[in-house]
C-alpha cells in the first residue's frame, strides 16, 4: 500500500508540472573558451518556439517569456561604430527601454523590424546559463508601437495624440486581447500608436502572465494583419559593455534568397567573441519565417555559416 502511495504521489507531483524547462547540455568549456552548442541551441529555440504557454509552470504571476517563445532583436552590424549591437542603443541608454520582438508558433510574423535580415537572440529567463544576468521586461504590444514617435525619454508610455487609449492597458480599460482588438479596429487614425501596451512588469506578480499572453492573443485575433507586422517587447535597458554576462543565446539571420543577413551575423559572432574574456562562442542560427499566420517558422544551425569555433 505505502508503494502505491508513493507512486501515486510521484505521479501528482510530474502532473503538476507543466514541462521541464531545463534545456539540454548547451555549453561547454574547454581551453578556458565557453562554446554554446549550435546544433542543441537550434533544437531548443524550435521547442520554445512551438511552446504556446499561456504562463509557465501554470503559474499566472510567471510569464510565458520566462520559459517558451523566441525573445529577438534584431541589429545593424556596428553601428556607427559607437556602441555593440548586444549593448543598449544610444537612444535606448536616453528612454531606459530596448526594443525586442517575440515570435512563438501562436504569435507568428513573416517580417522583422525594419525589414532587417539578421540580430541576436535571448536566453528565456528559465533557461538561462547560471552565469547570465536577468532582464528587465516591461510591456508588450501585439504589434509594432512605433515607440519611437511616443516619448524619447521613457517607454510603455502613452502617445501623445491618443493620450487615454494607448497608455498602458490596465488603465485604458483593456485587459483582454478582444478588447485590446476593439480599439485596434476603430477607423481612422494610426492603429499602431493608438494601441495600448499590456503592463508585464514582475511587480504586477499574477497579473503579468495573463496580460502577456492577452498581448500574444491580440497579434493573432488580427489574422494575416497580425503577421504582416512584428510585435514589440520593451525590455529595461541594462548596463552596458558586460558581454560575459549578457544573456545573448544566438546570433541569427533570415534564411533565403541571398542570405543576406549572414555576413552582418558573422561579424557580430567574431565581434562577440573577441569582446568576451574568457572568449565566449556563441553561435549563429539561420531562421526561416513562417509564411503564413498558421505556419510554422524553422531554426537550424550549419556548420558552414560559423567564422568563430572551437
Amino acid at each position: 500500500m505505502q508503494k502505491v502511495i508513493g507512486v501515486l504521489l510521484i505521479a501528482l507531483m510530474v502532473g503538476c508540472t507543466q514541462v521541464d524547462i531545463k534545456p539540454p547540455n548547451e555549453v561547454a568549456t574547454v581551453n578556458n573558451v565557453q562554446t554554446l552548442n549550435g546544433p542543441a541551441i537550434a533544437t531548443q529555440l524550435n521547442t520554445l518556439y512551438n511552446r504556446k504557454f499561456p504562463n509557465c509552470n501554470k503559474s499566472d504571476s510567471q510569464p510565458a517569456f520566462l520559459c517558451s517563445g523566441v525573445t529577438l532583436r534584431v541589429t545593424v552590424k556596428d553601428p556607427n561604430n559607437t556602441y555593440k549591437v548586444w549593448d543598449p542603443s544610444p537612444p535606448s541608454e536616453k528612454s531606459g527601454g530596448v526594443s525586442f520582438s517575440y515570435l512563438r508558433a501562436d504569435a507568428n510574423f513573416g517580417r522583422l523590424a525594419w525589414g532587417h535580415g539578421n540580430g541576436y537572440i535571448l536566453y528565456p529567463i528559465f533557461e538561462a546559463p547560471a552565469d547570465k544576468i536577468d532582464l528587465d521586461y516591461l510591456c508588450s504590444y501585439p504589434m509594432d508601437a512605433w515607440t519611437w514617435t511616443r516619448s524619447s525619454t521613457a517607454v510603455c508610455v502613452a502617445h501623445p495624440t491618443y493620450p487615454t487609449q494607448s497608455q498602458a492597458c490596465q488603465n485604458a480599460g483593456v485587459t483582454s486581447a478582444e478588447q485590446w482588438k476593439n480599439v485596434w479596429d476603430l477607423p481612422g487614425g494610426n492603429p499602431f500608436q493608438r494601441q495600448c501596451g499590456f503592463d508585464i512588469k514582475d511587480d504586477r506578480n499574477a497579473l503579468a502572465g495573463p496580460a502577456f499572453y492577452q498581448s500574444l492573443r491580440g497579434k493573432a485575433l488580427l489574422g494575416a494583419t497580425g503577421f504582416s507586422e512584428q510585435n514589440e517587447v520593451l525590455i529595461k535597458t541594462w548596463t552596458a559593455g558586460r558581454p560575459n554576462v549578457f544573456p545573448i543565446m544566438a546570433f541569427f539571420y533570415i534564411a533565403g534568397g541571398t542570405n543576406a543577413g549572414l555576413a552582418d551575423a558573422q561579424y557580430n559572432q567574431r565581434d562577440f567573441y573577441n569582446s568576451t574574456n574568457p572568449k565566449v562562442v556563441v553561435p549563429i542560427i539561420r531562421l526561416t519565417p513562417a509564411t503564413s499566420a498558421t505556419g510554422i517558422a524553422t531554426f537550424a544551425y550549419a556548420a558552414t555559416d560559423q567564422v568563430v569555433t572551437q
